[in-house]
């Protein structure tokens, strides 16, 4: 996540403003965020300019209904193999329009993180534009609990968790839901921190063709098998295309 403190230029500005603007930030980084809206009028503008634009970008997301596949796959995939997981079912039955109507919220985060690019080579000439699909995951009691962005083109993952999650002891994995059912593991993740993962090319195709992805607890230095978590899972969302 940006650190308020250390302003380098006018992208991690631009970032920064953003991020306030999206109310993504930590307390104690949008407290000083905002102190330096009121003293700083440049960065004001910024923060101006992206409620301007976000606002508009959210006016224009029409709620769609999720496909009629997707959630008979999740109910697959995730099946427990064990009483202490028989709750996973009716988990993703209650969120399956829930996790749809925080789209908005998504497309405003992929603006964000995608300001913040990793550094590329020029070339020449350009290429197509590339795939970006987003998902917001919700915990069971609706509250949204990241946002997350994949870039087909580059196999570039962003992570923009709220602040739902942090203080658990336990670890966040994140998982892919196939639609032909199964679950695929992409690994621990930071459940509190903003953040960016290069997918090896064993994950480039089953991230461009998931139906869903969730997040399960696991205990710590545990690692569960690729197929299958083991700890219980808490928060889901469905994959769109922008």
């Amino acid at each position: 996540m940006t650190d308020p403190t250390n302003i380098g230029g006018m992208d991690e500005d631009l970032a920064l403003a953003g991020e306030l603007a999206l109310r993504i930030l930590s307390p104690e980084d949008e407290a000083a965020a905002r102190a330096r809206e009121a003293a700083d009028p440049a960065f004001a503008a910024h923060v101006g300019d992206w409620n301007e634009r976000l606002g508009g970008l959210a006016d224009g997301i029409v709620s769609v209904e999720p496909s009629p596949w997707v959630w008979p796959s999740v109910e697959a995939a995730l099946t427990p193999p064990a009483a202490a997981n028989d709750n996973s079912v009716v988990f993703w039955r209650r969120w399956a329009v829930g996790s749809t109507g925080l789209l908005a919220a998504s497309l405003a985060a992929v603006v964000v993180l995608l300001a913040q690019p990793a550094p590329v080579p020029i070339a020449a000439p350009a290429p197509p534009p590339a795939v970006i699909r987003v998902a917001t995951l919700t915990l069971e009691n609706g509250a949204a609990a990241m946002t997350l962005a994949y870039d087909a083109g580059t196999g570039e993952l962003y992570l923009a968790p709220t602040t739902e999650m942090a203080g658990d002891t336990r670890v966040p994995h994140l998982w892919l839901v196939m639609p032909e059912g199964g679950v695929q593991l992409v690994g621990a993740i930071d459940g509190s921190a903003t953040s960016r993962h290069h997918l090896g090319q064993a994950l480039f195709n089953p991230a461009g063709t998931a139906s869903a992805v969730a997040v399960s607890m696991e205990a710590p230095g545990h690692t569960p098998a690729p197929n299958k978590p083991d700890g219980p899972v808490v928060a889901q969302g469905a994959f769109q295309r922008l």
